[in-house]
């Protein structure tokens, strides 16, 4: 009884008709295609705007290392003069 849907079988695996295997893998291809290039502009859109973000902080946050650096090392002097 198989052996007799082995041709069905193979004629439908290597088939470009519309209700082929191949003509429904060529649709599912597009549609995920489709789905990764959506998903490809919102994540450039986001690396752009992230990198736009951390562009224009990059002057402050320079600017406010060496003020954390200071504070740092200031802020906790007057209590550690209590233990000499």
């Amino acid at each position: 009884m198989a052996q007799h849907k082995e041709r069905a079988a193979i004629a439908f695996g290597i088939s470009w008709e519309p209700d082929k295997s191949n003509a429904r893998f060529g649709a599912w291809m597009k549609a995920l295609d489709d789905v990764t290039a959506i998903n490809q502009a919102a994540f450039d859109s986001a690396a752009r705007d992230g990198r736009d973000t951390v562009t224009g902080l990059l002057p402050w946050s320079a600017g406010a290392l060496p003020a954390v650096g200071v504070l740092t090392v200031l802020g906790p002097r007057p209590r550690l003069a209590e233990f000499r």
